[in-house]
């Protein structure tokens, strides 16, 4: 046989044997031609009970326990103490404002409680011995004085009187003689330190009432963005014509509550400001008043004595010398009557020291003492909260701020997560579903992110409330905790989910 028909041969014996091949494996399957039905006998499909048919839904990964931060006032970030991907402890640091103003704000509250403090102290307190014993010794020279002008004339009153005259004599020959080079120095130097506390007083009560100015002005902003922000909110809730959501209502609550918190912070920003504007009034007032009380005093010297003062010292040598005379001539009842007041006087000073203050002074010493101790301790809270700290132990997942920007009370600053621990929640169970579900139910989760990845779970809480609605159905949130954690899951990871309801 040549070659070429061995070939042909060949090939047709390959072709019989494969069509053999296709028959046999028809048989076998139970396969029959189109004309035949199955046999009787053939099983039926397994029946699963409506009851336990397994739900799927979506769902998404979240940590355990997160937690966002929100700065409880207003102001300039200062400081970012922290990296996303930073592992915290609860306490630590995490963001911090600007806090010059606040501690500016606490030193003074320090420095009015100090002196309330000391004027109580004062007066609540027993008095000190040296006051009571100085007050003895101006009695008893009170009385020793009434003792000698009452008494015959004695060689030490003549001498006091004799003094007296001379001391008036030396006044009137001063004013004669015109100013003093040394009293003109003294009363220029004391014009110039009058003058440079005139102007430290206006630049500082200046900068106080422009930085109070300032903060009302951003409070007053701050107030309008929040109205407007309410009256947004508010107008879109009346115009739906569904039932409001939750979170709806909460959104319109917080809106509300935001703007009446805004109110009293302006509110606390103009009393401030006022207060700012008359201490400025009243401060650079005072400051100008002593300026001229001591130009008056310089321009009286370098003016010299006019007749008026020329004359009062003229009387005063004239009274001296009456006062000497009567001495001389035993006629002493006016110096006896006011060595008698004096006593009298003497003697009232001391009984006040010995008695002590009167209940109702020391009282309001007291209620000043606890407002200044209040007013601190509200500076102090408001510094401690210019630091935001992250309240539980976990990784920094997210910073929505950073250093000079204005941190708004509304905003999240900054966002935790605990991920030693995650959970799956749904996105998209109707109502349909989840009435079937009960906590304990078992499930299979497996990551879009992660498709080898099979973990099985427990339906560990079904939120009451719909989270939204898909067309005419409410979806429902389910949590599903994973039996065991895989180091590669993510915060907002897609997962599907496969719960068997419960019978």
């Amino acid at each position: 046989m040549s070659l070429p028909i061995l070939r042909v041969a060949i090939g047709m014996l390959a072709v019989v044997l494969l069509i053999g091949a296709v028959l046999m494996a028809s048989g076998r399957t139970g396969v029959l031609p189109a004309t035949q039905s199955a046999p009787d006998s053939a099983p039926p499909p397994p029946v699963v009970a409506p009851g336990t048919q397994p739900i799927v839904a979506n769902g998404i990964v979240a940590p355990a326990t997160h937690v966002d931060l929100r700065f409880e006032t207003g102001g300039i970030v200062r400081d970012v103490l922290v990296r996303e991907g930073d592992v915290v402890q609860a306490g630590d640091p995490i963001l911090r404002l600007d806090t010059s103003d606040l501690e500016l704000r606490c030193a003074q509250v320090r420095a009015q409680l100090s002196a309330a403090q000391a004027q109580y102290e004062l007066l609540a307190g027993p008095v000190a011995p040296a006051d009571i014993q100085r007050a003895q010794a101006v009695l008893a020279r009170a009385r020793a004085h009434l003792r000698e002008v009452s008494g015959a004339v004695t060689p030490t009153a003549r001498r006091a009187a004799q003094a007296r005259l001379e001391a008036a004599r030396v006044a009137l020959a001063r004013l004669e003689e015109g100013p003093n080079p040394a009293d003109v120095r003294a009363l220029r130097a004391e014009l110039r330190q009058a003058e440079a506390e005139l102007r430290a007083t206006h630049d500082r009560l200046s900068l106080e009432k422009t930085t109070l100015r300032l903060q009302m002005e951003q409070a007053a902003n701050v107030l309008r963005d929040r109205q407007t922000e309410y009256a947004r909110i508010r107008d879109e809730n009346q115009a739906r014509t569904e039932p409001l959501t939750a979170d709806q209502r909460v959104r319109e609550a917080s809106a509300r509550l935001a703007m009446e918190n805004a109110e009293k912070a302006l509110e606390q920003a103009r009393v401030a400001y006022e207060a700012a504007l008359q201490a400025e009034r009243t401060g650079i007032a005072a400051a100008e008043a002593r300026v001229e009380a001591v130009k008056a005093r310089l321009d009286r010297i370098l003016a010299g004595a006019d007749a008026d003062q020329i004359a009062a010292a003229r009387a005063a040598v004239a009274q001296a010398e009456d006062d000497l005379a009567r001495l001389q001539d035993e006629r002493r009842a006016a110096l006896v009557e006011i060595a008698r007041m004096e006593v009298a006087i003497a003697e009232a000073e001391l009984e006040r020291l010995l008695a002590g203050a009167r209940p109702a002074e020391a009282a309001i010493a007291r209620a000043r003492v606890e407002e200044a101790r209040a007013a601190l301790q509200q500076a102090e809270l408001a510094l401690e909260r210019a630091t935001l700290r992250a309240p539980i132990t976990g990784v920094v997942a997210a910073l929505n701020i950073r250093p000079g920007e204005v941190a708004d009370p509304h905003l999240v600053a900054a966002r935790l997560a605990d991920v030693r621990g995650w959970r799956i929640e749904t996105t998209n169970l109707s109502e349909l579903n989840v009435t079937r579900l009960r906590e304990g139910d078992p499930a299979i989760i497996r990551l879009n992110a992660i498709p080898d990845l099979e973990i099985p779970g427990r339906v560990t809480s079904i939120k009451p409330l719909g989270a939204g609605q898909e067309g005419d159905v409410t979806l429902y949130t389910v949590i599903i905790t994973p039996d065991r954690l895989d180091e590669r899951l993510r915060w907002n990871m897609t997962a599907m989910v496969q719960i068997t309801p419960g019978r």
